[in-house]
């Protein structure tokens, strides 16, 4: 007989500070469809509820844009995530984790969406029920606040392969 986490859905709590979006909904997106469980199945939703904290912090591509069409004339729209971020800060979240989902069945993409919360702070009203925290991936970002001096000055500086000595273009050419 399986175990009581193997069946029943649970409250899993996510930190995403300074994580990138697409490998956090990669993280989240697993633990919404349950297949971190041992009797994982695509037709069957064991999916837990995720309730991912801090999106405010989290890392934003800086040229990835969201856009859509309205279906009139002139309808399309389009927004940088990062603009997008500082009004809506779940929304970008939400949407790579919609993006992420397994849409073989698409009547299990709607109920999946909905044992998703996302909040922009540390404050949220499921503290009691959270009964797991799931790590997200390794590519955690500093700012520039958070390095030593050490480090700063122990940095090696990459060459710059923008700078060049002119060369001429034909043999017969001459610099002077």
């Amino acid at each position: 007989f399986p175990n009581f986490y193997a069946i029943y859905n649970i409250f899993v709590e996510a930190v995403v500070s300074t994580q990138s979006t697409g490998g956090m909904a990669r993280v989240v997106c697993s633990a919404l469809e349950g297949r971190h469980k041992p009797i994982y199945s695509k037709q069957i939703d064991l999916g837990d509820h995720v309730v991912v904290i801090n999106t405010r912090k989290m890392v934003i591509p800086p040229k990835k844009v969201y856009w859509w069409y309205s279906g009139y004339a002139r309808g399309h729209r389009h927004v940088y995530a990062k603009d997008f971020h500082l009004f809506r800060p779940t929304e970008c979240l939400r949407l790579q984790v919609n993006f992420k989902l397994d849409k073989t069945l698409k009547s299990l993409v709607a109920p999946r969406l909905s044992r998703l919360h996302l909040f922009p702070d540390k404050e949220y009203p499921y503290a009691a029920n959270i009964s797991k925290v799931i790590e997200g991936p390794n590519n955690v970002y500093k700012s520039l606040e958070d390095y030593t001096s050490e480090e700063i000055e122990a940095f090696v500086e990459a060459p710059d392969n923008r700078i060049r000595e002119p060369r001429p273009l034909y043999h017969w050419d001459d610099l002077d």
